[in-house]
């Protein structure tokens, strides 16, 4: 009698249990995922190309992997959907030499060139390399998500290019020998790019792919050379000659052939010349 009224307990007890699992709702837990900027809030932009064709003259640029030259990029939410984007690079390098030329009686040769230090009487030596560049955007924005988002944009690309190189030497013996390079260059690029991000988890952090189509404009690279060589006592070996080369964007060295005009233009155009991985750092005013 006892087993029987312990036995039917149990069977009451989970009949009752069964029925308190069965009816249990589940809580409601939310997890929010993205740290989504805002209209007002900034990001500092890191990335690198993709891309591994060395002739894409037409690329504007590949982002900011951290490396010496790179373009630094930032974009500012002009509104929750509006971004203006903005790359910017500032190169100038500078060496500048003077020099008197020692006391020697060692015997002048002409041949060589440049003549022997202490047959120099005077040495004014100079390298100037300077490179502006300018790359404002505006981007589009599309999905509203917390996780994916998606944009369409479009670059303006402005960059100067200067390279100056002074070399004159004057010797113990009256001569001579000045040479004057500059190079200037111009380049406009204009393009229109594809892109979107993944939200990382609550960090103000994103990364995405950017890729699009590129057309570039390169105008000057051309070299004007000044020459002034001056043989003491010898008027006919001396001469001044002004003159123009095709030199790309280097003013150092020198090309074989020589023209009173030259001018260059360059154009070229393709798509994905800038496909680039970018992470985005957000951070509010």
């Amino acid at each position: 009698m006892k087993k029987s009224a312990l036995m039917i307990a149990m069977a009451f007890g989970v009949t009752s249990a069964f029925a308190q699992l069965s009816t249990r709702e589940n809580d409601e837990t939310v997890i929010k995922y993205g740290a989504r900027p805002k209209a007002g809030d900034m990001a500092f932009v890191l990335g690198t190309s993709l891309a591994n064709d060395s002739g894409m003259t037409a690329k504007l640029f590949s982002g900011n992997a951290l490396q010496s030259g790179n373009i630094l990029t930032y974009k500012y939410y002009k509104s929750d959907d509006i971004v203006i984007r903005a790359g910017i690079r500032f190169m100038n390098k500078n060496l500048t030499v003077k020099g008197t030329g020692a006391d020697s009686t060692a015997q002048y040769n002409p041949n060589l060139n440049p003549a022997p230090y202490n047959n120099l009487s005077e040495v004014k030596a100079k390298t100037v390399e300077r490179m502006y560049e300018i790359v404002p955007g505006i981007e589009k924005h599309f999905v509203a998500a917390n996780i994916f988002d998606a944009y369409v944009g479009a670059d303006l690309y402005l960059g100067f290019g200067s390279d100056k190189s002074i070399n004159n030497y004057t010797y113990k013996n009256g001569d001579k020998n000045f040479t004057n390079r500059k190079t200037n260059t111009t380049n406009v690029g204009l393009g229109v790019i594809t892109g979107f991000n993944v939200f990382l988890g609550h960090l103000p952090m994103s990364i995405g792919l950017e890729y699009g189509w590129n057309a570039k404009w390169t105008f000057g690279g051309v070299t004007k050379v000044k020459e002034e060589v001056q043989i003491a006592g010898n008027t006919a070996g001396s001469y001044t000659a002004t003159y123009k080369e095709e030199q790309a964007s280097n003013a150092v060295g020198s090309t074989t052939a020589k023209y009173s005009k030259l001018k260059r233009r360059e154009f070229n155009a393709n798509t994905n010349q800038d496909v680039r991985i970018v992470l985005h750092i957000y951070f509010a005013r």
